[in-house]
């Protein structure tokens, strides 16, 4: 064996030391994002959603044993980032999200982020840039798409919850309010007295919606190969489309 040979071996064997495979029975702590119902949210105990669905099923494809932890996304992230957590969702990517997360390359799903506001202002957008100087509530840790977020002129207020900024919008403390299609529909589904009250008035943004994976976790790496392999078999069997189907009563 030459010595060029050797030294690759070596190499690969130290490899498989530092970065420890993950064994079949090992269960690994995924976190979600315990506020964002109908795609992910914790509801009387369990984390619940079509995204959740997803996720499960993709791991459970490629016989991988994970626990869903809900946090708020913003910790969600960070912990992933630190590599406390193997992986977080849900993410709409960025060139930021790219640089710190290792990302799969099957996608969740996607939809639109709408900026809404009170019918009795609902005048359509043509451009962003009219937004100049305008209040619009924005979810703490939310991407909306580059050409939103990097408008220097909007006077962004901050909210905890998509629900916050609805409420807002409706006492006028806020011009606008962005949110996703899906998340607004169930807002309005389970809170009847925001029905009717709001009309998109333009598209900030059409995602696709990830789960990233952490750079330092030790496992992160095998887990999204897993993911993307589960993933692959929920749309070859159809399984992927059928779990959309579930939800899709409350998205629209």
């Amino acid at each position: 064996m030459t010595s060029r040979v050797l030294r690759r071996c070596l190499i690969t064997l130290l490899a498989l030391f530092i970065v420890p495979a993950a064994r079949t029975d090992e269960v690994f702590r995924i976190g979600a994002e315990d506020d964002w119902y109908p795609f992910t949210a914790l509801r009387d105990g369990e984390v619940r959603g079509m995204s959740a669905d997803l996720v499960r099923a993709a791991f459970a494809a490629s016989d991988t044993r994970i626990e869903l932890v809900p946090y708020p996304y913003s910790r969600c992230m960070e912990l992933t980032r630190t590599g406390q957590l193997a992986a977080c969702f849900n993410t709409s990517p960025d060139a930021s999200i790219a640089a710190e997360f290792r990302l799969p390359k099957e996608p969740l799903f996607s939809d639109d982020i709408l900026l809404w506001a009170r019918n009795d202002n609902a005048r359509p957008l043509a451009n962003l840039s009219e937004l100049a100087g305008r209040r619009v509530a924005v979810t703490i840790g939310y991407e909306y798409g580059t050409t939103f977020d990097n408008l220097a002129d909007i006077a962004r207020v901050p909210v905890r919850r998509d629900l916050n900024g609805f409420r807002m919008l409706a006492h006028g403390r806020v011009e606008y309010t962005a949110a996703y299609r899906g998340i607004a529909s169930a807002l309005f589904v389970e809170h009847p007295e925001l029905a009717g009250a709001f009309t998109p008035v333009a598209t900030l943004h059409r995602p696709q919606l990830f789960i990233s994976f952490s750079r330092y976790h030790p496992q992160a790496l095998q887990l999204l190969q897993r993911y993307d392999s589960g993933m692959r078999s929920l749309r070859r069997d159809g399984r992927y489309e059928q779990i959309i189907q579930r939800w899709n009563g409350l998205l629209h």
